[in-house]
């Protein structure tokens, strides 16, 4: 996943979501949500037993003087901060709500770089995707290389519900929705490897084996999962116990409500060398091409609607025969959220292909606090892929800032250290 975004209800209102698991209530909200000013604090309580939302959490503000108390938005928060101070309260929302509005942009930007797409764009792809390969298909999916397939029986309605787990731990319940970010990834040159993966799952797969999943879920009334098919034919495939039944459910129900934690673990890294092409300035191949690149993404910025002086890095000095060079090399923006409570930025692109239009690549630089470094990942998640890191830091300070050498992946999972590799900040106009 990435970053926790805040919720739309933060707007206008408080959230009804369900309790997290082992949390003790009423807590303060840490971080508080964009928009909310110094001196106030953000509660979450339960609603009692008697409301229509028992047991849901809810959020209060409370100016930290005392005198304002259950403010139900951060709409009412602006009024009554800015009625204590004697200023107007409606520059002070609608710069709130620009911010908002910027965040959502980044939102869908990012989505769509992870192959996220919705409507008319989703369907586009999945086409192109089964002009290419065909349709995806249980048994396919289920020999690909490293991924998980987990059957749930469902006794409200006696179905069993098929999920497909990718070595990241992203969830698949919809083939569609994998067809899609698989397109995605084709198009935009970071996935270089998913023909071969679907080539060789469809020389595996078996349509009887696959059906073994479902019905040994249904014979033990709850949650089998296997990785390939000789999981399922020498019988390591694995039925979850009810107390792993309900850790999987707790880890589903948190999931998305909190920042991930300040400690990151490492996944396997599925990354292409090459990733879409860039070129002209955009490929950052001298001092001048990173100037203009630095030039040309911060108009593109703005005219996307960020500020004209929106935080920009680039990464630049990477040794060459580093196999992630070009992956690595580029100018990254700051995103709208903190992770780890610290500043997180992404990779921009510029694709020709797509007549000059500027994305997002799934690369990321974000703060590992359990580790106390600075990481190069690919995914946002406590678990994730790591393509390069700063030196172990004494204390969280600017990623522009953090001591190296840095050291990156090869590929097999080693790290080794590249000297030349450097974060520097770039100018605004």
């Amino acid at each position: 996943q990435a970053a926790q975004d805040c919720p739309p209800w933060h707007l206008y209102g408080s959230p009804m979501d369900l309790p997290e698991a082992g949390a003790a209530y009423p807590r303060d909200v840490f971080p508080l949500p964009d928009g909310v000013p110094a001196g106030w604090k953000g509660i979450e309580k339960l609603y009692g037993p008697n409301s229509k939302s028992a047991g849901r959490v809810y959020c209060r503000y409370y100016s930290v003087d005392g005198k304002h108390k259950h403010i139900a938005s951060i709409k009412q928060v602006i009024e009554r901060d800015c009625e204590a101070k004697g200023t107007d309260w409606e520059p002070v929302f609608a710069e709130y709500q620009r911010k908002i509005k910027e965040r959502d942009a980044l939102r869908i930007a990012e989505k769509e770089s992870r192959g996220q797409l919705a409507g008319e764009k989703r369907e586009a792809a999945v086409k192109k995707f089964h002009d290419r390969f065909g349709a995806l298909v249980g048994p396919v999916v289920f020999c690909f290389a490293g991924w998980t397939t987990r059957w749930t029986y469902q006794p409200n309605c006696a179905q069993v519900r098929v999920e497909y787990i990718d070595p990241h731990g992203q969830t698949f319940l919809l083939l569609k929705d994998l067809e899609c970010m698989f397109q995605v990834l084709l198009e935009n040159g970071t996935g270089d490897y998913i023909e071969k993966l679907i080539l060789d799952a469809q020389a595996l797969a078996d349509p009887e084996i696959f059906s073994q999943g479902s019905k040994t879920a249904r014979e033990t009334g709850g949650v089998y999962e296997a990785v390939g098919t000789e999981a399922v034919a020498d019988g390591s495939g694995r039925v979850l116990s009810k107390e792993d039944r309900e850790a999987l459910a707790a880890t589903k129900q948190s999931r998305g409500r909190r920042p991930p934690s300040s400690h990151s673990k490492r996944a396997r890294l599925v990354l292409g060398a090459e990733g879409l092409e860039q070129t002209g300035w955009a490929a950052l191949e001298s001092p001048d091409d990173e100037k203009e690149a630095i030039v040309h993404f911060r108009r593109f910025l703005r005219e996307r609607g960020f500020k004209s002086d929106v935080e920009l890095l680039l990464l630049h000095g990477v040794a060459a025969e580093q196999k992630y060079a070009r992956r690595l090399r580029g100018v990254y923006y700051r995103m709208g959220e903190l992770v780890a409570g610290q500043p997180c930025y992404q990779k921009l692109l510029h694709s020709q292909k797509n007549g000059g239009k500027v994305g997002c690549d799934s690369i990321y630089l974000t703060w590992n606090g359990g580790g106390m470094q600075w990481e190069v990942t690919t995914a946002l998640r406590e678990t994730r892929p790591v393509v390069a890191c700063s030196a172990v830091l004494g204390e969280v300070g600017p990623v522009s800032k953090a001591a190296g050498p840095w050291k990156v992946q090869d590929g097999n999972g080693d790290f080794f250290e590249d000297v030349g590799l450097a974060i520097v900040e770039a100018g605004t106009e």
